[in-house]
């Protein structure tokens, strides 16, 4: 047996002295793609289109982030960050060109319900002047980014055991049915959460079996309390966003640049409310 153990160590002693410096730039290559695709990254033909690509898409991003956030029951301001570090890091360690990175709808609305569990609304007993000193949130509200951090956490480590595990390939058991119905649900349960906003109602945090039709039968038993205002607000938008979109896609090879119509209207909504913020201090 001990001889055995020997021949063991020795063995894989010398895997160790054979290994070279091109097997260790070899693994690092695999493990780091930026090594290999940014030497040989040509500036004067990449360096304007990936520019304005990436202007164009940051722009988007930034109002995704913001609407992720919301979607996550956390401030705001933490859907910026959240859409930050994703690209960055897959740009470095990402082997896929055509993999969509950053705020997901569905991981939100996941780590929405594990907030809502842990910090409700119903127990925010903070004022809005007691506030933390970071980034001048309240207390509540730092407890929520508190939980949704550590949601993201555990999620990073299941992925990374999961890279390590290699079970990628076990991708191939989820047919094309599978897929498109988890598709399907996600997009359904995303759009009942943001029902709320597109009324103008307050609807309590409602999970759980059966959820999804306890959330529409309170809408309709409480229908009279919709804001006509929002609703008007809400179809108009969803007509210009659908409206404009289908233009851009129309006349995509003549323009250069997408019309980024989401910032648009979103300035625009500020910059009206604003206004009639300021017209009615000065009435006043």
């Amino acid at each position: 047996m001990a001889g055995a153990k020997r021949r063991k160590k020795s063995a894989v002693w010398r895997k160790i002295h054979a290994l070279r410096c091109e097997d260790i730039k070899l693994w690092c290559v695999r493990r780091l793609p930026i090594l290999k695709w940014a030497p040989s990254y040509n500036l004067k033909e990449n360096l304007i289109p990936d520019t304005v690509s990436g202007m164009m898409l940051a722009i988007q991003q930034v109002l995704q982030g913001l609407a992720f956030a919301v979607l996550s029951s956390v401030h705001p301001v933490f859907g910026l960050y959240g859409s930050l570090f994703p690209v960055i890091i897959y740009a470095v360690f990402g082997m896929g060109r055509h993999v969509a990175t950053g705020t997901f709808a569905l991981t939100s609305l996941i780590s929405a319900n594990a907030v809502e569990r842990l910090v409700s609304s119903a127990s925010n007993n903070f004022t809005t002047s007691n506030n933390s000193g970071v980034l001048g949130l309240s207390e509540f509200e730092m407890q929520r980014i508190g939980v949704a951090a550590a949601v993201s956490f555990l999620g990073g480590i299941i992925q990374v055991a999961m890279f390590v595990l290699h079970l990628g390939s076990a991708t191939f058991l989820l047919t094309e049915p599978v897929i498109s119905a988890m598709t399907t649900g996600a997009a359904t349960h995303v759009v009942t959460s943001q029902v709320k906003y597109l009324l103008g109602m307050k609807i309590p945090y409602i999970s759980g079996p059966m959820g999804f039709f306890y959330i529409y039968a309170y809408i309709f038993e409480n229908i009279k309390s919709v804001q006509l205002e929002a609703l008007l607000l809400s179809l108009v938008s969803l007509v210009v966003l659908v409206l404009v979109k289908e233009l851009n896609e129309k006349f995509k090879r003549k323009i250069k640049v997408v019309l980024p119509i989401d910032l648009i209207l979103v300035s625009m909504k500020s910059s009206i409310r604003l206004l009639a913020f300021q017209s009615l201090q000065f009435f006043n």
